[in-house]
């Protein structure tokens, strides 16, 4: 989760008007919370708007947008994650008033808010953290301490040896057609009989990502 918050009044001193460089500094710092919660990719027409009559010092139509939506895992081989949900929350609004005294201010606000929510199943559990870091971390922490990649058949209870802690079936395309994690070894009967190949990297993966921070 990032979110940044900003509300506050400008007033006019005597009869002395708000400078220039006032306007100029709160519209920079708009537009860098503003990237810094959305990212650069792409500044939306009516947040730009807002920018620019900012730096006029005029009063700007309110600038709001939520939006949720979901996507779900492109990997190939290893399915960190199953989908994640984000969340967006934007709003940026300024106007003259008038303080206590009857004096004219100018009242500059916005709030940015964006949130993850990864999703994932390993075996009975369903695994949820709020960045791809944490979800990697409690994958592997979930996950049997051994990997055994699937080159017969998409893995699946009575398609693979007993035992097992979880099990994943990877995208077309990907170079094995799933994998199967255990906390004993299985026989290597049992392995050349369902097809499984050993993963000799993945103890050493699983403890980095389970080391304690």
């Amino acid at each position: 989760m990032i979110e940044k918050a900003f509300d506050k009044t400008y007033k006019m001193k005597g009869c002395r008007e708000i400078p220039q460089s006032t306007f100029t500094r709160i519209a920079n710092r708009l537009l860098k919370e503003y990237v810094e919660v959305n990212g650069s990719y792409g500044i939306p027409d009516e947040l730009q708007a807002v920018i620019d009559t900012i730096q006029r010092g005029e009063d700007t139509d309110a600038y709001e947008f939520e939006h949720d939506f979901e996507t779900s895992n492109t990997e190939y081989n290893d399915r960190t994650y199953d989908t994640c949900k984000t969340s967006y929350e934007n709003r940026a609004h300024a106007f003259w008033d008038e303080d206590e005294y009857g004096e004219p201010v100018y009242h500059v606000t916005w709030y940015f808010f964006v949130s993850e929510t990864y999703t994932k199943r390993v075996g009975s559990q369903t695994l949820r953290a709020g960045s791809y870091s944490k979800i990697l971390r409690a994958t592997y922490a979930a996950k049997g301490k051994y990997r055994y990649y699937c080159t017969h058949r998409p893995p699946s209870g009575g398609c693979i040896p007993e035992g097992y802690v979880s099990y994943d079936t990877y995208r077309r395309g990907s170079r094995y057609i799933g994998e199967v994690t255990y906390n004993e070894k299985p026989s290597d009967h049992d392995l050349q009989n369902w097809g499984l190949v050993f993963d000799p990297e993945y103890e050493r993966l699983r403890a980095i990502y389970t080391e304690v921070e």
